[in-house]
């Protein structure tokens, strides 16, 4: 059977995504409510019963709210870093297991590996997902693209990551100059501009779809996250890539990792030019 990737809602109000494979289901993140969660599993024919196993990429709040009452109410595993595991401070789970930096944990037929990525929370991880269909690439906290990181991507056919802002609404940004400071930081999130870099110099041969990941509601549009990493796509020569933009508010389309395997499409393109809400 295929793997399945769908991206429940992202941004900074929650983000949970859903990996099937063969009939079992893992979730990467929980930071949406429960009620959320099951609703938009729901959506998807997945009841909360049937999630396998909660994978923690860090402890803030909208990647662990609805966590804790999936994992109790349905007896979820739950793994997390040692790091992880200080900083939210869980204890009444009953089934709680270490996710070590670097080392391949197998999980519903699929190989998941952790990995550290550069933000301010404690031991932040992304994941390398090995899959019978090719591998997935995930990544929605990110403070700047590392050497690993590039490295952990390169083979992947689906690549998950944030284009959290852009560089000139955040300049313009009503947040504190703290707050934009921290977001623009090697420990914050990363831009449109710095993921197209990434696009431009990086990007895999073996990739077929990018899914933008963690937009900010103030600091980014949609349209200009999209028309940026198209942008970036056509200079690489790669209109054999599809770019889904997530939503906070409800799912994602779902990729089916193996009709990205066995089709290669040429995707026409028309960028838009998008008014930016400057004052």
């Amino acid at each position: 059977m295929a793997v399945e990737l769908t991206v429940l809602g992202s941004g900074s109000a929650g983000n949970a995504t859903l990996v099937s494979h063969a009939g079992r289901n893992v979730l990467i993140d929980v930071g949406l409510s429960y009620r959320d969660v099951s609703r938009r599993l729901e959506q998807l024919d997945v009841t909360p019963d049937r999630i396998d196993a909660i994978m923690i990429t860090h402890a803030h709040g909208d990647h662990t709210r609805g966590a804790r009452t999936l994992a109790r109410r349905h007896d979820v595993p739950v793994y997390f870093t040692d790091g992880v595991r200080s900083e939210w401070g869980i204890t009444d789970v009953a089934e709680c297991h270490a996710l070590v930096p670097n080392t391949p944990l197998e999980l519903v037929g699929l190989q998941f590996v952790p990995f550290e990525i550069p933000h301010d929370a404690s031991e932040t991880v992304g994941f390398h997902i090995d899959t019978p269909d090719g591998a997935i690439g995930y990544a929605t906290d990110i403070g700047k693209m590392t050497p690993l990181l590039i490295e952990r991507f390169r083979d992947c056919r689906v690549l998950v990551i944030e284009s959290n802002h852009a560089t000139e609404l955040l300049r313009v940004s009503p947040y504190a100059r703290s707050t934009r400071d921290r977001i623009a930081g090697p420990g914050g999130h990363l831009s449109n501009e710095a993921l197209a870099a990434f696009i431009r110099d990086h990007l895999g041969a073996a990739v077929r779809c990018v899914v933008l990941a963690h937009l900010s509601r103030v600091n980014n549009l949609p349209e200009l996250a999209e028309m940026s990493c198209l942008e970036a796509l056509a200079a690489r020569g790669r209109e054999d890539v599809e770019v889904v933009v997530t939503q906070q508010n409800q799912a994602a389309k779902t990729i089916d990792l193996g009709a990205l395997l066995s089709e290669r499409v040429r995707f026409t393109r028309a960028v838009a030019q998008v008014p930016l809400p400057f004052n």
